[in-house]
């Protein structure tokens, strides 16, 4: 048997492992609650798992930096994360080349938002809400609880002590495919629209993006991702639109040309 071949078994071994104690532990963790299963993983750990999927999203996709679209891109990020009374992540939010509409958050504070959805918003406004989603997300560890109910905690942590890349990769493919549940989707709302608030951004701006998805008929179109990821949901909408601000607040409007922020994608 050559080498290749015994590589490649202990590889598929190693994976059945993986999902045989991914199943185990589901059915014992399955009555815990989000708060209790995310502190199974440090966020130092968090941060070490960002770190290696990081290094697979760059080999897997183009990023686009040191351009225009990246430059709004972080002064939103700063706009946001300055408004967080105290965080322990240091956020990156990358552009992906790509014209799917969406935006995902990965492990360590790690935000991906695809050139498609930056075109489809009619302004920055929109773009950040989205963002303070994804942020929300982060801050309340949707993303590792909802690894921990996929693989396992032990799974999970035996990827930090190494492994091949390509089961990495699939292991990254499998993730991003995968939803929130509609709690973790409200409590992100939640947390997002206040984080607009405290960024003098409108939170109205949230609800306006999801109309336009709506108003295009992108909401049941399966291609579009963030739909499969944040589905269709007028409460939500509504939730925005309802949203009182501080009888003080005072918009700030971003100072960019967004068309042309536009146009450099």
């Amino acid at each position: 048997m050559g080498s290749k071949m015994i590589r490649d078994l202990v590889i598929l071994l190693a994976i059945a492992g993986a999902l045989f104690v991914g199943g185990y532990f589901t059915v014992r963790e399955i009555n815990k609650t989000d708060f209790e299963l995310s502190h199974q993983v440090s966020i130092e750990q968090e941060e070490e798992l960002g770190n290696v999927l990081k290094d697979v999203m760059i080999d897997q996709y183009k990023i686009v930096e040191d351009n225009m679209a990246d430059s709004a891109i972080q002064a939103i990020k700063t706009r946001l994360v300055s408004a967080i009374d105290s965080t322990p992540y240091r956020y990156e939010i990358k552009i992906i080349k790509n014209e799917q509409i969406n935006a995902f958050t990965m492990p360590g504070g790690n935000i991906y938002v695809f050139s498609g959805l930056i075109k489809a918003a009619d302004s920055p406004e929109e773009v950040a809400s989205v963002l303070a989603h994804e942020i929300g997300h982060a801050e309340k560890r949707h993303v590792v609880t909802r690894l921990i109910n996929d693989m396992s905690t032990t799974a999970i942590l035996g990827i930090l002590s190494g492994g091949d890349p390509s089961v990495v990769a699939e292991i990254l493919k499998s993730i991003a495919g995968n939803k929130f549940n509609r709690e973790q989707e409200m409590e992100a709302d939640k947390f997002a629209l206040q984080l607009l608030e405290d960024s003098h951004v409108p939170p109205k701006a949230l609800a306006r993006f999801f109309e336009r998805l709506n108003d295009k008929d992108f909401d049941y179109n399966e291609d579009l991702e963030i739909l499969m990821t944040h589905p269709h949901n007028n409460r939500r909408i509504e939730q925005a639109r309802k949203y009182k601000t501080r009888n003080n607040f005072k918009a700030e409007p971003f100072n960019f040309d967004w068309e042309k922020v536009q146009q450099s994608l």
